[in-house]
């Protein structure tokens, strides 16, 4: 025969709701402190990598632009001579140019031969008193005459997160076919050291 009376309730079966109701709050506190850092740091993330990616674009132009100068013993004066280039191919962009990932656009400013570091073009050579205007000299594009050039840099002003020759202002940033040339030359002299 089952017993009609009432049963009570023991001490620790009532605390469990209690155990429940404080994970509960720890987890909602958990996702809020979640929800605040998570998309702060994916940003960061996505523009470390964004700046990564512009950087190798701009050594990809260098290399190019060497390659053309060992080829045919001159400096190109216009964008589609790299692009139009077959044997060998010294640029893997479409014939517009390549995509600027910090700005989403084909808006490179040229650095024209005259104004690269070392020439008499308007930017002093490293250990030379800076001008008043620290940021290259630089011609959009789409606007670019045409004449020898070295290099490219981006189009955008501001801080970046990653330095370019002790730059961390995007406006500052300058990679051309000297820098080119003298990172190829130290990787050769590492090369020779290792094989001795």
């Amino acid at each position: 025969m089952v017993s009609m009376a009432p049963r009570t309730v023991s001490g620790r079966e009532s605390e469990r709701g209690f155990t429940l109701a404080g994970v509960i709050v720890l987890m909602t506190i958990l996702m809020i402190v979640v929800t605040y850092t998570v998309p702060r740091a994916w940003s960061t993330v996505v523009q470390r990598d964004r700046e990564r990616q512009t950087i190798f674009i701009m050594q990809r132009y260098a290399k190019a632009i060497d390659a053309f100068q060992r080829k045919n013993g001159t400096l190109p004066v216009s964008m589609s001579q790299l692009a139009d280039a077959r044997q060998p191919r010294f640029l893997r962009c479409p014939k517009d140019g390549c995509i600027d990932p910090l700005t989403g656009e084909v808006d490179w400013l040229v650095i024209p031969q005259s104004a690269a570091p070392g020439t008499s073009g308007g930017v002093v050579a490293p250990g030379q008193p800076a001008a008043t205007n620290t940021a290259p000299p630089g011609v959009p594009m789409k606007d670019y005459a045409g004449g020898p050039f070295v290099g490219i840099r981006p189009n955008k002003k501001g801080d970046s997160l990653v330095q370019v020759n002790a730059s961390n202002r995007y406006e500052q940033w300058m990679y051309n076919l000297s820098d080119y040339q003298q990172e190829r030359a130290a990787r050769l002299a590492a090369a020779v050291k290792i094989w001795q």
